[in-house]
């Protein structure tokens, strides 16, 4: 990096709302099945671009009334003028964040798996079944289940099964200390 680095520079350097690794981890990895995260991937691009646009057309509305408050050569105009200027920097510097981070979702989406919305409609099952069994190992980890993950798990008919489940594996584990207590007679 460039020592003389102003610090107007250094800010619209570091201007990138998220960076690949979050995108790539946080955003899109949060998602348990790549179609879920190619759908992601799609809403933000749409949610990123939207935004860039509307950003692009207040840029040049604000360009024109910025000529015209300079137009009227009164001087409360003029600094009026001015105080959009200020904006007017802040907001391209904020572009050219959203710029940097749309190319990386561009890159990403160029990259991934295509998913039609059919195929992501059926992958909803197993999406659910991954993203709740996840959501509920964790809460297991961090020592609470709430009733709400349950009640989730219950409704997608994961929660019978689990059950099930762990009472044969606390059946097996009462049958192993009634046999290690036999043994130790």
């Amino acid at each position: 990096m460039d020592e003389k680095l102003t610090v107007s520079q250094a800010v619209a350097e570091v201007q990138q709302p998220r960076s690949r690794f979050q995108l790539i981890h946080f955003v899109l990895g949060q998602h348990d099945t790549p179609e879920m995260r190619f759908y992601q991937l799609c809403l933000e691009l749409q949610d990123m671009e939207y935004k860039l646009r509307i950003a692009k057309l207040g840029v040049r509305k604000n360009e024109l009334e910025i000529a015209r408050l300079r137009e009227t050569g009164d001087e409360i105009d003029s600094i009026e003028a001015d105080i959009q200027e200020v904006g007017l920097e802040r907001t391209r510097i904020t572009m050219l964040g959203a710029e940097r981070e749309i190319a990386i979702l561009h890159d990403l989406f160029n990259e991934s798996q295509k998913f039609t919305r059919d195929e992501i409609e059926h992958a909803q099952p197993e999406y659910w079944e991954k993203r709740l069994t996840r959501q509920t190992n964790l809460q297991i980890m961090s020592g609470n289940v709430g009733w709400a993950q349950l009640d989730s798990m219950r409704q997608i008919n994961l929660l019978d099964d689990l059950v099930a489940e762990r009472e044969n594996q606390i059946a097996n584990y009462q049958r192993m200390e009634l046999e290690q207590q036999e043994n130790e007679k």
